[in-house]
């Protein structure tokens, strides 16, 4: 159940270029939120901006949460301007989660630029199983970020850039689809811009390895109220159908998404 809670701020830190880790004190022991689901935040302390911004949940680590943060905008850019010590005004957790029900065999988790935060918490979760082996391949325009987080967890990392001097030049789905051609992948998990995740649904379909999409929109209320962020979906013999991202996402499948050509 989502509650509206207030949160301290422990951290505030630029990362890289634009990009923000803030740790969140829990408000509460029994706020209880998993990968993939994500808190809608007040950015400023006045009406401005009106709407909140939905931000996933990177890492939880007992009484702390960490979010990272994209400054692209004036909502955004009030947020990475708060300071250790204020008191942030939160909605959550909201959303579905990944399907973790996985106990054996080998997954993929592929990220791109901002997209990698919430797979943070996805890798952590899965490499507390004992017999799950994880690879990683992490995707950024320019300077990568929050590697060393995730050699926490699996050292099996593949770190993609536009730019020179890392494992790979170029865009994830070039790596992925050497990696489907050369190993068997019980599942894949994945999350960043729209023309990725349908480039790596397409990769997934053609060798027939199922992922998991975790779809960044642009919404709104957070709830399914206001219907900003729905997405076509195709479940079962159904026609397809328009759904709630914050509300019946923001996970799904890849063979139930159906992206615009």
């Amino acid at each position: 159940m989502s509650k509206k809670i207030f949160c301290e701020i422990l951290e505030n830190t630029e990362i890289a270029k634009n990009i923000y880790r803030i740790k969140i004190k829990k408000p509460v022991k029994d706020f209880n939120i998993k990968a993939g689901q994500f808190i809608n935040i007040k950015c400023g302390e006045g009406d401005f901006p009106l709407l909140r911004r939905p931000i996933s949940i990177g890492l939880v680590e007992g009484e702390t949460m960490t979010i990272y943060v994209n400054k692209v905008g004036k909502g955004t850019e009030l947020l990475c301007s708060r300071k250790a010590g204020e008191f942030i005004d939160i909605l959550g957790p909201l959303g579905n989660t990944f399907n973790m029900d996985i106990e054996k065999g080998k997954v993929l988790i592929v990220g791109g630029g901002i997209g990698v935060a919430p797979l943070l918490e996805l890798t952590k979760t899965l490499s507390e199983k004992d017999n799950i082996d994880i690879k990683l391949i992490l995707g950024f325009r320019e300077e990568p970020f929050i590697i060393e987080e995730f050699k926490k967890y699996t050292k099996d990392i593949i770190v993609v850039s536009e730019k020179e001097g890392y494992d790979y030049k170029g865009y994830v789905t070039q790596p992925l689809e050497n990696e489907l051609k050369k190993n068997k992948y019980d599942e894949v998990f994945t999350c960043g811009p729209e023309p990725m995740l349908k480039k790596v649904n397409e990769i997934c379909k053609a060798n027939g390895t199922t992922v998991q999409l975790l779809l960044e929109e642009r919404m709104a209320c957070g709830i399914g109220a206001c219907l900003v962020c729905t997405c076509k979906v195709k479940r079962s013999n159904e026609d397809w159908n328009y759904v709630r991202t914050c509300k019946d996402g923001p996970v799904f499948y890849g063979e139930e998404v159906i992206f615009d050509e």
